[in-house]
C-alpha cells in the first residue's frame, strides 16, 4: 500500500515538474522585454518558446498514406473485385446468357425492363441494376434491348469493359392478327 502511495506521489511530482510553473501569457517579444536580446545571444526564454510551439495548429494530411483500418489484403484487390463481392441481388447468381428479356417500358425518363431467369421467375430492372455472375450493371435500357456492361481485369492489370445486349426475341410463330375492316388476316411488311 505504501508503494502505491509513493508511486502516485512520484507521478504527481513528475507531472508538476513537466508542466512547469504557470507563467503569464507572453505576447510577441519586444526589444524592451529583453526576449529578443536573449534569442539573439543564442538562449531563448523557455516560457516564450513553449507558448509559440503550442499556438501552431497541427494539420493531418492523409494523402499518400495507407488507411490503418483497411486490411492489407483489401489493398491488393481492385475496386471491381470489391463490387463483385458485394453483389447480393438475385440476378447476380446467373450468367447473362441464361437471362431472357421479356418486356421493356421505355417512353419515360426512367425506363424499366423485365428479365426472366431460367426458372421463368421475372425481375424488374432499372438503370444501374446489377446482374450476371461478373457483377455487370445495366447501363442502358433501349426500346427492345437492355445493355449490360461487365468489367474484366486482364493479367497485366488493365480493366476492360464488356458490353452485352439482352434483346427481346421476336417469334415468327406469333398469333395472326385479323383486320376487322376487311375481314382478312393482317400481314406485316
Amino acid at each position: 500500500m505504501k508503494r502505491l502511495v509513493l508511486a502516485g506521489a512520484l507521478v504527481g511530482l513528475f507531472a508538476f515538474i513537466a508542466c512547469g510553473s504557470p507563467t503569464p501569457a507572453a505576447g510577441p517579444a519586444t526589444p524592451a522585454s529583453g526576449g529578443a536580446k536573449a534569442a539573439a545571444k543564442g538562449g531563448a526564454d523557455a516560457g516564450t518558446a513553449l507558448s509559440i510551439v503550442s499556438t501552431v495548429p497541427y494539420l493531418y494530411n492523409p494523402v499518400g498514406k495507407r488507411d490503418p483500418f483497411r486490411s492489407p489484403e483489401d489493398r491488393d484487390r481492385g475496386p471491381q473485385d470489391k463490387d463483385n463481392l458485394t453483389c447480393a441481388e438475385p440476378l447476380c447468381g446467373f450468367d447473362i446468357d441464361q437471362l431472357q428479356l421479356v418486356a421493356v417500358v421505355s417512353g419515360d425518363a426512367n425506363p424499366v425492363a423485365m428479365v426472366e431467369d431460367p426458372q421463368r421467375v421475372g425481375y424488374v430492372v432499372h438503370r444501374n441494376s446489377r446482374m450476371g455472375k461478373q457483377g455487370g450493371k445495366v447501363t442502358q435500357i433501349q426500346r427492345d434491348c437492355v445493355v449490360v456492361t461487365e468489367y474484366f481485369q486482364t493479367p497485366d492489370g488493365k480493366v476492360n469493359p464488356n458490353r452485352t445486349n439482352l434483346c427481346i426475341k421476336n417469334d415468327k410463330r406469333s398469333v395472326p392478327v385479323l383486320d376487322l375492316l376487311q375481314n382478312k388476316i393482317f400481314e406485316a411488311q
